[in-house]
C-alpha cells in the first residue's frame, strides 16, 4: 500500500508556526525560585528584560520566555511584579539602553513599545490576583481610581448618586429622543424632495 502523502498547503496560505511548548513544572518552580531570591534591584533588572522581550515578535523573544512568563505570572511572584512594574513605566531609559547607531526616534519608539508592554504586563499581573482573591472570597480593588471614586461616591451618599445615576439616565433616553426626531426629520425631508422631484 503507498505510503500516504500531504497535501501541500495552498499558495500564499503558509503554515502557522507551532505553539511553544508548555514549560515543566518542575522548571517553573525553580525559575520561580531564583526569581524570589533576587535582590528588588536584580529582580527589576529581570522584569524590565522580560518586558522588553515581549514588546518583540514571538519569533525573536527566545527559547525561555514563556517559562519567564510562567514564573512571573505565579501568585508567589505577580504582587512584587506588580509592586516594580510602575517604575519600570515611569523611568524606562533607566533599564533600556540605547545602542551607538540608534536613531533618537528609534529610541523613543523603543521606549513606547516598552511603556505600552509593562502596562499590558501590569493588566496580567492584576488578573492574577484578582483570581486569586476571588478563590479566598473576596474582590481586589479596581485599579482604576475612577472606578474606585464611583464606588465610593455610591457607598457614601448613596442619595446623592442616585440622583446622579437618574439625572445621566435622563439625558441618555433624551438625548436618545432627540435623534429620533431628526432620524425621522431627515426621512420626512428626503421623501418630500423626492415627491417633489417627481412632479
Amino acid at each position: 500500500m503507498a505510503a500516504s502523502q500531504h497535501t501541500p498547503a495552498p499558495a500564499g496560505d503558509e503554515p502557522r508556526p507551532p505553539r511553544p511548548a508548555e514549560p515543566d513544572p518542575v522548571d517553573v518552580a525553580e525559575q520561580i525560585e531564583l526569581y524570589r531570591s533576587m535582590t528588588g534591584a536584580e529582580f527589576a533588572e529581570t522584569l524590565a528584560a522580560f518586558v522588553a522581550a515581549g514588546a518583540r515578535p514571538p519569533a525573536s523573544r527566545g527559547e525561555d520566555y514563556e517559562l519567564q512568563a510562567r514564573a512571573i505570572r505565579s501568585p508567589e511572584l505577580a504582587r512584587k511584579a506588580q509592586r516594580l512594574l510602575p517604575g519600570l513605566i515611569r523611568e524606562p531609559d533607566k533599564y533600556l539602553y540605547a545602542p551607538e547607531d540608534e536613531s533618537r526616534s528609534a529610541y523613543l519608539d523603543r521606549i513606547g513599545q516598552f511603556r505600552s508592554r509593562a502596562e499590558r504586563e501590569a493588566q496580567f499581573l492584576h488578573l492574577v490576583l484578582a483570581g486569586e482573591a476571588a478563590r479566598r472570597g473576596y474582590f481586589l480593588p479596581d485599579p482604576n481610581p475612577r472606578g474606585r471614586a464611583r464606588r465610593r461616591l455610591a457607598d457614601e451618599h448613596p442619595e446623592r448618586f442616585l440622583e446622579l445615576l437618574r439625572e445621566e439616565q435622563q439625558a441618555d433616553q433624551e438625548r436618545a429622543a432627540e435623534e429620533a426626531r431628526a432620524r425621522k426629520a431627515a426621512r420626512r425631508a428626503a421623501r418630500t424632495k423626492k415627491n417633489g422631484d417627481g412632479d
